[in-house]
């Protein structure tokens, strides 16, 4: 049994490790592509269509609000429990950094946006704001170690009284 869960705990690391890794990973690429856009913004200017410019802001708007829903539909407490108990806790371990993984490129790709409204209107502080809301969704989706650890403790007890 200690063999088993010290098998486990190394599996929660290395899985939080990696979630960790890739969504400081998309935090960085925001903070250089605002820095990008504030030092290079008149140089990068490629006028463009404006409603192109709308699209993009509303698909901000979209995936911001998207990253929410999609996290706490994954992370549902129902959710999670059928997953421990169909696929066992590295099933359970597998999904919590899947999710992480996605809701970050979530936030990759409202950066992204914003750094292409920045083209097409040469107004850096455009990026700062889609920045601004990629980093409340990798702030979001960041994972919390003793959070993980709760869950698997909490449904690792379920499935061995279940």
């Amino acid at each position: 049994m200690t063999s088993n869960s010290a098998g486990l705990q190394n599996e929660l690391a290395r899985r939080h490790r990696t979630a960790t890794l890739i969504v400081a990973g998309f935090f960085i690429l925001d903070i250089a592509l605002v820095a990008i856009a504030f030092l290079t913004a008149d140089r990068i200017h490629r006028p463009g269509d404006p409603s192109i410019e709308m699209g993009l802001w509303i698909a901000v708007l979209v995936f911001g609000l998207g990253a929410f829903v999609f996290r706490r539909t994954k992370f549902a407490a129902m959710r999670l429990k059928d997953i421990a108990a169909l696929k066992g806790l590295s099933g359970l371990l597998k999904t919590l950094q899947d999710t992480t993984i996605r809701v970050a490129c979530i936030g990759g790709a409202i950066a992204l946006m914003g750094f292409v409204i920045t083209i097409l209107t040469g107004d850096w502080t455009k990026m700062l704001r889609a920045g601004g809301v990629s980093a409340i969704v990798l702030i979001y989706c960041f994972p919390s170690r003793s959070a993980w650890e709760r869950v698997v403790i909490q449904l690792g007890r379920d499935d061995l009284a279940g």
